[in-house]
């Protein structure tokens, strides 16, 4: 679609209330999985057929922060919990936890010098959660992969890091995301964001999380510590 013929609001707008509709009928981990669908999809439609240069085993912005809405963390733990065998998950989970304890407090020009990159990428540098991954991955896309991987080369430059990229699908994903967190804070959950790695680590290792999250309750402060 043509930037000039999208309309910001009127997406948004239309998105939230789309959304409100699914979670009006019943709030747990179905409608909420279906929600963050449906939101994906929405903006995947807006952006079909533009060109794209990320693929497969192209992870260079994957060292980059990440903030994913309480629910969509969730929703990726239990799509891992079904889908790994008991020592792969603690695999993860072991790598998941060292993840956040090497980048906390550390802004994105560090972790790209640092290479620090993303606990759910396999050997072979793709995306494990490719399938559920979060909102805002989904709304980086290089239109270059050489000036991709340039930006992210860890060697310290005084020279400004620029990637040619989709605006118009970042414009789309960021209202995509506004929209999932109205939709959720209309059916009264936590609509608070949080870093990818410590949302997962967090619902890994406080099962409980996941129902109260369901019930409505607020997260506790320390996960943001």
């Amino acid at each position: 679609m043509p930037e000039s013929t999208w309309n910001r609001e009127r997406f948004g707008s239309e998105l939230t209330s789309s959304l409100a509709a699914v979670l009006d009928e019943r709030v747990d981990a179905v409608s909420l999985a279906r929600a963050v669908s449906q939101c994906a999809a929405a903006a995947e439609t807006v952006c079909y057929q533009r060109p794209i240069a990320c693929a497969a085993g192209c992870p260079h912005c994957c060292v980059l922060n990440v903030a994913v809405l309480l629910p969509e963390a969730m929703i990726i733990a239990d799509w891992l919990r079904t889908r790994l065998q008991q020592p792969e998950l603690a695999a993860l989970r072991g790598r998941i936890a060292d993840h956040c304890r090497r980048v906390r407090w550390m802004e994105d020009d560090e972790r790209i010098s640092k290479q620090v990159v993303c606990p759910l990428l396999d050997a072979a540098g793709r995306c494990s959660i490719h399938t559920v991954r979060p909102l805002v991955c989904r709304a980086v896309a290089s239109l270059d992969r050489a000036s991709c991987q340039e930006a992210f080369d860890p060697i310290i430059s005084d020279q400004e890091r620029l990637v040619s990229a989709d605006l118009l699908r970042q414009a789309v994903f960021d209202q995509a995301f506004i929209a999932l967190a109205r939709a959720i804070g209309r059916c009264g959950l936590d609509d608070r964001s949080i870093e990818l790695g410590s949302g997962l680590r967090a619902f890994f290792e406080q099962p409980a999380l996941r129902e109260r999250l369901l019930a409505g309750e607020r997260l506790p402060a320390e996960l943001w510590e």
